[in-house]
């Protein structure tokens, strides 16, 4: 009866030590995911400078065929992304879906997470999907990877979830449209940006750390 007593003992530690840890891996903060900022604010003007310089570096006057790096970072692309994204949907005259944030996005040496939150799916905690970035042939391609509530990995939810995001995000033409088929539906993007006046970037390559991602490329001539 004793054994029996101290193996139940031992059986609600292990359970409470799991719970714990379980409830520590969903709650510890991610500190990239922060898709909520309001205009005038530190983050807002952020938001503004990184699109110029986005702008402004693709469109540069460069040496034909020199190779050149663009190094983005978490906090650049996701205060675009939080201060920028509706507005410029608006423009394209679309708008974000209710009920979902704006993406969040880090960088990190395995992949990309892309975070989400979804009302009434995990208590709004933001949904991490995992990718695993190549680039093949002038294309790029995010092989989908991992699915996590904060830290808590999830398995086999990776199909349905995609599922879910694509019914909720609103269909877009051009550039738009071709990046979410490429997060929801394994699709490649062509690694080639056009510019205004007929020149183009092509990425010839990229490197990941934690928080940032280096992109090499060319500017190539206009055709004709």
């Amino acid at each position: 009866m004793e054994s029996m007593r101290r193996q139940i003992n031992r059986l609600l530690i292990a359970l409470g030590v799991l719970l714990v840890l379980l409830a520590v891996l969903v709650f510890w903060p991610q500190r990239w995911f922060d898709p909520k900022a309001g205009d005038g604010t530190a983050r807002a003007q952020l938001g503004e400078q990184v699109e110029f310089r986005l702008v402004e570096e693709l469109q540069k006057i460069r040496p034909i065929g020199e190779f050149w790096q663009l190094r983005i970072t978490d906090e650049a692309i996701n205060a675009w992304l939080a201060t920028r994204l509706r507005p410029w949907m608006n423009h394209q005259d679309a708008a974000w879906p209710e009920g979902i944030s704006v993406p969040q996005i880090h960088f990190a040496r395995s992949g990309i997470d892309v975070g989400v939150a979804i009302d009434g799916i995990a208590g709004g905690f933001p949904l991490i999907l995992g990718f695993r970035p190549r680039l093949e042939e002038g294309r790029f391609r995010l092989q989908p990877g991992w699915v996590r509530i904060g830290q808590l990995p999830i398995p086999f939810a990776r199909r349905s979830l995609d599922s879910h995001l694509e019914n909720l995000i609103p269909r877009l033409d051009g550039p738009v449209s071709d990046l979410v088929s490429a997060l929801l539906d394994d699709a490649a993007l062509e690694a080639v940006l056009p510019l205004v006046d007929g020149r183009s970037v092509e990425i010839s390559g990229f490197r990941l750390y934690s928080g940032s991602i280096i992109l090499q490329a060319s500017t190539k001539p206009a055709s004709g």
